[in-house]
């Protein structure tokens, strides 16, 4: 009825909502008393929210008297405020808004706007009362906001409400708001933290210059007397026949161009394969198991032979001047070792400076409670699911097809989020506590380094910057780089050396890499 007064709603799971993310997203919770929560729009409790009401009411809206009877603090950065509004208040709110209303409504019997207002009362039942209620909540609230002037972050809602009892009756409303959390930092210097370090080694420049090697390998033909390998490419007939030698041309090619035989053929043929030459031909059945319309596995045996009608083999360039200069920075073969050398202890620094940084966040949460608001909470754990699915689909994945357990996925990004969101509170205290600003300057020099880096001039890299409304991420990124630097600086590192590496048993990289997406970790230091 009353325009500022709202019920919560929960938006429909869309089609690009992944299965999992929209178990995230809670039903509106219900009062002590079992009823939906009244919401208040943080709109309608400021000054020019009051005008807006008055101008659609077409009349003043007068202050109501109230009493704060309680106030009580909650988990999740909420503010509990009870208030107890005369009966009078109360009757007389619920009279003006039936009238106004019956001024617009037709009841069968009566003339438009000739409606009884106990006759309306009726119809409308407790759609009255909670607009009554709301409109109070809303007046009470806006003079209470003026007052204190509480940091909202989400509307406030009337979580329950007691209607006047009697003639000394009063209206009791209890109003929940959840509140910007005030970070008071206790201690955020003198940690002492481990981390170990890997110096660059010979080996490490060696398997980068390998690797330049393989990616700026080419394909030539084999010679005379060459054989199939693993990596060859590689053109086939491929011929396939069923158990009662019947072609099956869905599965047969001619002239087919396989580029790695270990991801174009099953594996059987391919072991036949490997070490044949330009005409021969490999044979072998291959076993396969499908799934018919009952449910049922159904398995058969197809016979694969493939003739090799060319091959063309993986040639490497050799380790010498002329690669360095091929490459086109490199004159030598030294100068391109030492520019790997200087790259891998560039990426050993960031890593050891990314792992402090993440040892003394761990210290910080520890030392400095924090309230999370759930708000913030039930966001950064949406945004932390969004991203694994949006990782996922690029490598054409959903996230149902890979996380096994949805209760411990969920748990396991509820205490992430948890983390991440009383990090960044109390990072942003203690930025704000230390003078940790951002200037013009600041931001002038990192878009000169960035457009040294692209080749482009900075007032294009800017102008792209503001397009693509960036500028207050490249002011954030630099806010948290000396936040960093600042917690590095009043920290102390140790750095010990690296724990040798071992392989990993069998069946643990796939558990492992289930971990990682499941653990709960902090922001990088940049």
């Amino acid at each position: 009825m009353m325009a500022n007064v709202n019920e919560d709603k929960v938006a429909p799971a869309t089609e690009e909502t992944p299965e999992t993310a929209r178990t995230a997203t809670a039903d509106p919770a219900q009062t002590p008393a079992g009823r939906k929560p009244i919401q208040i729009s943080r709109d309608d409790l400021t000054e020019e929210g009051r005008k807006k009401i008055e101008e659609q009411a077409k009349r003043p809206i007068p202050d109501f008297e109230y009493t704060l009877a309680h106030q009580e603090n909650k988990e999740g950065s909420r503010l509990v405020l009870t208030f107890e509004v005369a009966r009078e208040v109360y009757l007389g709110e619920q009279e003006r808004l039936l009238s106004d209303l019956a001024k617009e409504v037709t009841l069968p019997g009566f003339r438009k706007g000739r409606a009884p207002l106990k006759l309306l009362q009726l119809r409308l039942g407790d759609d009255v009362v909670r607009d009554t209620v709301g409109s109070i909540a809303t007046n009470v609230l806006r003079q209470e906001q003026a007052k204190q002037q509480y940091e909202l972050l989400v509307n406030p809602q009337v979580i329950d409400y007691q209607e006047p009892d009697g003639a000394q009756g009063v209206l009791k409303l209890e109003i929940e708001l959840e509140l910007q959390p005030k970070v008071e930092p206790r201690q955020y210097t003198g940690f002492t933290v481990e981390v170990e370090e890997e110096p660059v080694t010979e080996e490490m420049v060696a398997e980068q210059l390998e690797e330049l090697r393989r990616r700026n390998a080419v394909m030539e033909p084999a010679g005379e007397g060459d054989a199939v390998k693993e990596s060859s490419w590689l053109k086939v007939d491929i011929e396939v026949t069923n158990e009662k030698g019947e072609r099956l041309d869905h599965l047969c090619k001619t002239e087919e161009t396989i580029y790695e035989i270990r991801h174009g053929l099953p594996e059987p043929i391919r072991e036949q394969l490997v070490g044949k030459k330009l005409g021969e031909t490999a044979e072998a059945d291959v076993e396969n198991i499908v799934t018919n319309r009952r449910g049922e596995e159904v398995r058969h045996t197809d016979h694969y032979k493939v003739t090799v009608r060319e091959i063309r083999n993986e040639k490497v360039p050799e380790l010498d001047d002329e690669f360095a200069k091929d490459l086109g920075e490199y004159d030598t073969l030294a100068a391109l070792r030492e520019a790997i050398r200087k790259q891998l202890e560039e990426r050993e620094a960031e890593r050891r400076r990314n792992a402090a940084a993440a040892a003394i966040y761990e210290k910080l949460l520890e030392a400095n409670p924090v309230d999370a608001p759930r708000t913030m909470l039930a966001m950064q754990q949406y945004n932390l699911i969004m991203e694994d699915s949006y990782q996922l689909q690029r490598m054409g994945l959903r996230l149902d097809q890979v996380v096994r357990d949805t209760d411990e996925y969920m748990r396991a990004q509820e205490a992430s989020a948890l983390n991440r969101v009383k990090l960044n509170l109390l990072l942003e205290a203690i930025a704000k506590r230390e003078s940790l600003e951002v200037g013009d300057a600041d931001v002038d020099q990192e878009i000169a380094q960035m457009a040294e880096k692209s080749g482009r001039k900075p007032l294009a890299v800017r102008a792209r910057l503001e397009a693509q409304k960036q500028l207050d991420q490249v002011k954030s990124n630099i806010e948290r780089r000396k936040l960093v630097d600042f917690l590095l600086a009043n920290n102390e590192v140790k750095y010990v050396p690296a724990k040798p590496r071992t392989e990993p048993a069998e069946g643990a990289a796939e558990a492992g890499a289930q971990d990682d997406s499941n653990a709960a970790s902090g922001p990088q230091a940049s």
